[in-house]
């Protein structure tokens, strides 16, 4: 069951263009919740917000944050990234 609940047509125009309805779906359980502790050092896009920016590891998410990885779908629309992961990746429940 995704961690977020928040619905498609409310999200930041970058997610909407990169992500599908569908896809969305499944970016849903790679959402960082506001207050959880960063689980790796990279871009995060905050949903409230639509803003950008490098978060540490071991901080604190200041809102809904999705990584920004999670948009390589971009307009062609593919969910790999949901699919597959490198060796040694890091995944947080």
């Amino acid at each position: 069951m995704p961690r977020v609940d928040i619905d498609y047509d409310q999200l930041p125009s970058e997610v909407k263009h990169n992500l599908s309805v569908e896809q969305w779906q499944e970016a849903k359980n790679e959402v960082i919740l506001e207050g959880d502790t960063i689980p790796e050092t990279t871009y995060y896009l905050n949903l409230k917000n639509g803003l950008s920016r490098e978060y540490l590891a071991g901080q604190r998410a200041d809102g809904p944050l999705l990584p920004v990885h999670d948009l390589a779908g971009a307009r062609g629309k593919d969910d790999t990234q949901f699919h597959t992961a490198p060796r040694n990746a890091h995944t947080h429940l």
